[in-house]
């Protein structure tokens, strides 16, 4: 049975806010983000605002919580890497939402940030699915079987953070190419990159031709 009740109305209500929050701040960020501002941005009166999201914390959490779900969908069948690749070549398009990002989670580093947990448990989610990969890779003989993965996950998550943050101050380079240079460093190739399924990213030739040499000469 659909629910079709108040309930129903307010949470569709609660998602309409948050999405036209991250449309709003992937273009122009949240810098001076004040509840208060967020509802003109938004284009609805901060009571209404407050009456759905107690505090701002609560508010940037959903909206990062969105982002996620977001960048999950676009990756969905494939692997681990082929997925931060699509997600970072959207990330490109929408600035407003890495500075958000980036701004909310160096705040979280405080003991007493109230949404500490939140960011503390984002880290811990991504990590396996990255370990896991590692591993994949690792069997198959492309990756140096002494390499610990649990090391690299935690320097490829980072290096992409750190990346982001050089990018926002001045974009004067490709993210994408730059983690795709960080893989290959390591000897990591998402299968989809040789396969052809990511070629929407951008003129990706290069990049398969020296996967390939590298994968005849190991």
């Amino acid at each position: 049975m659909v629910d079709r009740g108040p309930y129903a109305k307010g949470r569709e209500r609660r998602q309409a806010i948050i999405e036209s929050t991250v449309d709003v701040f992937s273009q122009v960020g949240s810098r001076g983000a004040s509840m208060t501002a967020i509802a003109r941005k938004v284009g609805i009166s901060p009571a209404l605002l407050q009456y759905y999201f107690s505090s701002r914390e609560e508010l940037l959490q959903a909206v990062i919580s969105e982002w996620d779900r977001d960048n999950a969908r676009r990756g969905e069948g494939l692997t681990h890497f082929a997925d931060f690749l699509r997600a970072i070549r959207h990330n490109m398009e929408i600035p407003g939402i890495i500075h958000l990002y980036m701004t909310c989670v160096v705040e979280a580093t405080d003991p007493d940030h109230p949404r500490r947990r939140f960011y503390t448990q984002r880290y811990h989610d991504l990590s396996p699915g990255i370990v896991e990969e590692v591993r994949r890779q690792q069997v198959a003989g492309s990756v140096r079987s002494d390499l610990d993965p649990d090391r690299i996950a935690r320097i490829l998550l980072a290096t992409i953070e750190g990346l982001q943050i050089r990018w926002l101050h001045e974009p004067d380079f490709d993210l994408m190419e730059e983690f795709l240079y960080t893989l290959e460093m390591l000897g990591i190739t998402p299968p989809e990159l040789l396969t052809g399924e990511l070629a929407d990213l951008g003129d990706l030739t290069d990049w398969q031709q020296r996967a390939r040499a590298a994968g005849r000469s190991s």
